[in-house]
């Protein structure tokens, strides 16, 4: 009988996957980025997300999260007084302001407003219902999260499994409407 190191499962050793040590380097650098753009360092962490955003792409969820940042670090670069149009211009500023909102709760309004006019572009849009319900959670309001998220994992089934892990949703992550979807039973999936 082999005797195994403690710490091993059923004789076999866990062997680390490139994939997963390119991973959470490429977190630990996402983490540094967000740090830099706290600091106002804003190019520098604008670089960073988008050589990531481009460094994964088999991780949709972290490339896109990437992505966000870097066109959040653009928004932050424009010159400011123009007022975003486009479903993506929208989405970009609703999400900035969604994050600005941790600090600052009236910023949520301002951020619901810009994703409101982004789905009236984009009515099914994914990501952009994702984010209103994510923002709809910061505000605590477990009911409109649920709705925009359940619209968004309708148009995205993917975004179920993203919103298991996203902080946003702490607030009603215990809700039963927001378990039932994230944990559906076998049949809903």
């Amino acid at each position: 009988m082999a005797t195994q190191k403690k710490g091993a499962v059923s004789g076999s050793k866990r062997q680390e996957i490139p994939h997963e040590d390119a991973y959470y380097k490429a977190v630990e650098e996402f983490e540094q980025a967000v740090g830099l753009l706290h600091e106002g360092k804003v190019r520098e962490a604008r670089t960073v997300f988008e050589r990531l955003g481009k460094l994964l792409p088999d991780e949709p969820a972290f490339s896109q999260r990437a992505r966000t940042y870097a066109a959040i670090c653009d928004r932050k670069l424009a010159p400011r007084g123009e007022e975003p149009k486009t479903a993506d211009e929208l989405y970009y500023r609703g999400v900035w302001l969604a994050n600005e909102g941790r600090a600052d709760a009236s910023r949520l309004d301002e951020a619901l407003a810009m994703l409101d006019r982004a789905l009236e572009r984009e009515r099914d849009s994914a990501r952009i219902l994702y984010a209103r319900a994510s923002t709809w959670a910061l505000k605590r309001n477990a009911e409109a999260a649920v709705a925009d998220l359940r619209r968004a994992v309708a148009a995205d089934p993917g975004v179920r499994f993203q919103a298991a892990g996203d902080s946003d949703f702490e607030t009603v992550r215990e809700e039963p409407a927001f378990i039932d979807l994230i944990e559906p039973t076998p049949s809903e999936v």
